[in-house]
């Protein structure tokens, strides 16, 4: 994936997602020519997703191809990365939530939470659920506050209170109440949806769009 972050100085900058981790590139050189300011290392993977609240990045991936380097092709489990930018100059990997070993899409808007969805089971994943909710009011240290099981979500849009997953496997799109995010509820669901694989919402929020893989 690819993502935009503006830091407080209103430098631009793009954020990345590669083969074996993300790249932050200077959008917003005095030369016009794109800098590459950091490279954060991560597990192999041909999905990458990245997010940024505040100062702070967030990135998470499927990790699910093996280090073509390593002898066992063993594969990195990996989290959600926590990527400092208050110097943007010299961006920091500060922590990893380590609730998931993999994911394949998260979200997060102007309030303090990270919505993390398609991650699966396995023996050291402690925090897994459908849509997972952390709470990044501590954005160095984020923490599961909440979670909703019902389907496979492969991405969600948001509007208000109210949280869109796309039921990818079962051709649904799910309407989800997060207005307690310790609690999130099912409004309803909507069939017929082939592949539901992304959505947004009007600026009035009157319209969802959705498109299929």
């Amino acid at each position: 994936d690819i993502w935009g972050y503006t830091s407080l100085d209103g430098r631009e900058f793009a954020l990345i997602g590669q083969w074996n981790g993300t790249s932050i590139i200077d959008i917003s050189t005095e030369s016009g020519i794109p800098e590459l300011v950091e490279f954060i290392p991560g597990s192999f993977s041909t999905h990458r997703d990245i997010k940024s609240y505040g100062q702070y990045i967030y990135i998470g991936t499927e990790a699910n191809r093996p280090n073509p380097d390593s002898e066992n092709f063993e594969i990195l489990e990996q989290g959600i990365q926590v990527v400092s930018m208050i110097d943007p100059d010299s961006p920091q990997l500060i922590n990893e939530w380590d609730g998931v070993v993999q994911s394949h899409n998260i979200m997060s808007e102007n309030d303090p939470y990270l919505y993390v969805v398609g991650s699966n089971e396995s023996d050291n994943a402690w925090g897994v659920a459908d849509l997972i909710i952390l709470d990044i009011s501590n954005p160095e240290s984020p923490y599961k506050i909440g979670e909703w099981n019902g389907d496979y979500i492969h991405d969600v849009c948001l509007d208000g209170d109210i949280l869109y997953g796309m039921g990818i496997y079962t051709d649904s799109i799910h309407a989800i109440d997060v207005s307690d995010k310790s609690n999130p509820e099912l409004i309803i669901s909507w069939n017929g949806i082939p592949s539901s694989h992304a959505c947004w919402v009007s600026e009035d929020g009157n319209t969802l769009f959705s498109a299929s893989e």
